[in-house]
């Protein structure tokens, strides 16, 4: 029998990032997928209990995990530095968006 995914809220991305922030997108990102965890993990290449891990923002783990996550899923990370950002905010562009 199918399980059904409940797609959760997408979490506030205008916040600065840190690890439980990244996992609730990830965790968003995944439901509006309809995918379960254990699929997830399944098609990251990654244990239930890593992928599980990353959801839930622990600050601990393996980057390249991470990343193996991210790029499975389609999720592509930006990394703008500050005079990047102050001058992209003053054109009107990219202001308050990471992922």
């Amino acid at each position: 029998m199918a399980r059904t995914v409940v797609v959760t809220t997408k979490p506030d991305i205008t916040k600065p990032v840190d690890m439980p922030l990244l996992g609730a997108y990830i965790r968003h990102h995944r439901t509006q997928l309809g995918m379960t965890l254990e699929d997830a993990a399944a098609l990251c290449g990654v244990s239930k209990q890593a992928y599980n891990n990353i959801e839930l923002g622990e600050k601990n783990l393996n980057v390249d995990t991470l990343f193996r996550v991210l790029t499975a899923l389609g999720i592509r990370m930006r990394i703008i530095d500050n005079a990047e950002s102050q001058a992209t905010s003053e054109q009107g562009g990219l202001d308050g968006e990471w992922l």
